[in-house]
Formats: C-alpha cells, sequence, structure tokens
C-alpha cells in the first residue's frame, strides 16, 4: 500500500467534491462536516506527530475518512438526473391531462402565439391542434396519451405526402417540450403549414385500422 501523505488526500477529497454530481445543493450539515475534515487533514504534519507509527495510523484513518465521505456524500445527494430526454419514445403524450379544448380552440391559440412572437407556444399548439384534428376526424386512434412521435406515424397512413412534414413537426414539439430549447419563427410557421395542409388534405384510403408504429 502506497502512502498518501496529509495534503495529497486533501486535494483527492477537495477535487472529488468539487465533481459535477455534487453541484446545486445548499449548504447541510454534511457539507460543513465534511469542510471541518478537510480543515482537520490540511493540519496534519509528519513532525506533529510522536512517531512514524502515528503518522501512518494517521494517513490509514485519513484515506478510511475519504472513502467514507465520498460514499457517504453520494448516498446523501444522489447521482446526477439526466434532466433533457433525447429519445423521444421516452417523451410524454401530447396534451396535458386538463387540456381540453378542441382543435379550432388549439389552432387559435397557435395562430395568437404567431403574432405575438411566442415561437414555442405556437409549435406547441400548433402540432397539438393537428393532433387534436386527427382525432376529430377518426383518422389517429388514442390521441390524448400518444406520443408526438406515435401521432406522426400514425397520421402519415392517411396522409403520406406530410409525412416528412409531421416528422419534422414532431421532431419540433418534442425539443420544445422535453429538452427545453426556444422555437424560431421559420419553426413555428411550419408547424401551422403542416396542421393546415394535413387539415385541407384527403386522407388516402387504408386497408386496415391506423395502429402505432
Amino acid at each position: 500500500m502506497t502512502a498518501v501523505d496529509p495534503d495529497e488526500a486533501r486535494r483527492l477529497l477537495e477535487r472529488e467534491l468539487d465533481r459535477p454530481a455534487y453541484d446545486g445543493a445548499h449548504v447541510t450539515w454534511w457539507d460543513r462536516a465534511s469542510r471541518t475534515f478537510l480543515d482537520w487533514l490540511g493540519s496534519l504534519r509528519a513532525d506533529g506527530l510522536d512517531s512514524p507509527v502515528a503518522a501512518r495510523t494517521a494517513l490509514v484513518i485519513a484515506i478510511v475518512v475519504l472513502v467514507a465521505v465520498v460514499v457517504l456524500v453520494v448516498v446523501a445527494r444522489g447521482l446526477p438526473r439526466r434532466r433533457a430526454r433525447s429519445d423521444a419514445d421516452d417523451a410524454g403524450g401530447v396534451f396535458d391531462d386538463d387540456d381540453l379544448r378542441s382543435a379550432r380552440e388549439l389552432l387559435e391559440a397557435a395562430q395568437s402565439a404567431i403574432r405575438r412572437g411566442d415561437w414555442s407556444a405556437a409549435v406547441l399548439d400548433g402540432f397539438r391542434a393537428t393532433a387534436r384534428g386527427l382525432g376529430e376526424r377518426d383518422l389517429v386512434p388514442d390521441v390524448p396519451g400518444a406520443t408526438a412521435r406515435t401521432i406522426a406515424a400514425r397520421a402519415a397512413v392517411p396522409f403520406p405526402a406530410e409525412a416528412p412534414a409531421l416528422d419534422d413537426a414532431a421532431t419540433a414539439f418534442d425539443a420544445v417540450r422535453y429538452l427545453g430549447l426556444d422555437a424560431d419563427e421559420a419553426t413555428a410557421r411550419r408547424v401551422l403549414d403542416t396542421e393546415r395542409a394535413v387539415r385541407q388534405a384527403r386522407p388516402a384510403r387504408s386497408a386496415g385500422p391506423v395502429v402505432p408504429a
């Protein structure tokens, strides 16, 4: 076992506690306790100990405490959580549980957002207007609980010509709602153009029911 001097042990602990996994938390009793331990560790010097045996024992204790500190901090604070979902399959439904607006109401909300320059709101309500309209026309089943990707894939069956635009609109919706990104004007207007194209198009005949992709 290679001996670690107190200064090196202190540096190791400070570097561990500076990792991003420990960011964002308020100062707690554990933070104060760990800081006290760091100060004690920094005060250790070989010339302040009575013998080499005592010095070695103190270093072993310091290393054991270092490991315990790391384990307890991880247990107390947990591992960092992934805040953004990059996989659309993990995304939730397009509608909130209490959103009962009709396709017309959603479209009006999206158009109002366009007029005031709120591109992200226009993307959200514009895609919702598309989804609600598909449900109202009985072209896509289970719209309320479906994801944007699922709705786009199902809508591509009766509207194959609009498949790329539907997929683009679903991507924009997920980026705003689940990744927290801001939409731009061009994206918002494409989503509303897609809503209008789907609303005005005549659905293709299907040999069977529309099912999730």
